[in-house]
């Protein structure tokens, strides 16, 4: 019985070592790309993460980003050159909800009240949902982007991303640039 007691007091001693920081995030989506043909409309998506440092130069990061309906038309460049012939995507709408995990690196330390810091993230979408979908599933999703800590509670951020999916015996691919906005919780 002690052994078990003494495992249980490191296990809770070691995972209390680190601090757990919880972020709620709202982000803005730029107009983005669809299969490259067509284009997306200014969205917001909303997510929320969990870091944990593991240094003052490394954290590690989990979790989700719901993309809100978003609305698909045809690309300026597809109405010129008369690419319309396959209107099967124009005026659907499409949401996503990818879940990842994330590598973050403070080149300059955790220290001080402006942090800046590189991530790569990388997932899978768990749901993707079109407009008279057809044989649609979810695929994989990668993002990288630069962000900021302001004041140890505030997040800034700005990521490029690539989701993934597949309907109509079509491979899709989302592309995008957004900022992220999120507010920091300790544990």
């Amino acid at each position: 019985m002690k052994k078990y007691l003494v495992v249980l007091l490191l296990l809770i001693s070691t995972s209390c070592a680190f601090a757990i920081d919880i972020i709620p995030k709202v982000s803005l989506c730029l107009p983005g790309t669809f299969r490259s043909d067509y284009e997306v409309d200014l969205a917001l998506n909303i997510g929320g993460e969990v870091r944990v440092p593991l240094s003052k130069y490394f954290a590690v990061a989990a979790g989700f980003d719901y993309l809100i309906n978003r609305n698909i038309s045809m690309g300026s460049k597809a109405k010129e050159e008369d690419w319309g012939k396959d209107q099967y995507y124009t005026d659907a709408n499409f949401s996503m909800l990818p879940i990842y995990a994330g590598i973050i690196i403070f080149p300059l330390g955790d220290t001080g009240e402006y942090k800046p810091y590189l991530r790569i993230d990388g997932g899978y979408n768990i749901y993707f949902s079109i407009s008279n979908g057809n044989n649609s599933s979810p695929g994989y999703y990668v993002a990288g982007g630069f962000g900021f800590e302001l004041f140890e509670k505030y997040i800034v951020e700005l990521y490029a991303s690539r989701y993934e999916a597949e309907d109509n015996d079509n491979n899709i691919t989302y592309k995008n640039i957004f900022f992220k906005l999120g507010y920091k919780f300790t544990l």
